[in-house]
């Protein structure tokens, strides 16, 4: 039973976890974007492109949520400690690093390109970039913790 309300409480996050990727990039990045491209008409070109690889950002959050429901719905089995959760926290891990990576490329260069310098997008972008960083450092040594928890689990089921 504690399982399963664990399960849920995990779900839940998640669930908000991902109205905040909709909002975000459904919601506030077009908006900003046609905020800086009446501002800088310089950067209009790039509206687009731009649009673009934050949605495909975003389809990397999504793959990464999903992967977390999938966990969730393991652990309300009473399946925390197996190899699906490790391989799946890993996988969480670098599709949040790629996205680190993407957001990098695709929030600054056009600013680069352009030469033009906007504070709350800068600001935006680097937020972003720490917290994909930071949630990717999180879901890989969680991931490495859990590859050895299970080797261990299975060696002592082996001993037994």
């Amino acid at each position: 039973m504690e399982q399963k309300r664990i399960a849920r409480y995990l779900t839940a996050a998640g669930a908000l976890a991902a109205l905040v990727v909709a909002v975000i990039f459904f919601l506030y990045v077009p908006l900003l974007g046609q905020q800086l491209k009446t501002v800088y008409p310089e950067l209009r070109g790039f509206f687009w492109p731009v649009l673009i690889g934050a949605w495909i950002i975003a389809g990397l959050y999504v793959a990464a949520l999903a992967d977390y429901f999938r966990i969730c719905a393991r652990i309300g089995q009473d399946r925390s400690f197996c190899r699906e959760n490790a391989q799946g926290l890993l996988r969480i891990a670098r599709m949040l690093f790629l996205a680190a990576g993407l957001i990098v490329l695709d929030g600054l260069l056009p600013c680069a390109l352009g030469h033009v310098g906007n504070a709350a997008w800068l600001f935006f972008v680097l937020a972003a970039v720490i917290a994909s960083g930071a949630m990717g450092v999180l879901a890989w040594g969680l991931g490495r913790l859990l590859t050895r928890a299970v080797a261990l689990k299975e060696e002592n089921d082996l001993t037994v």
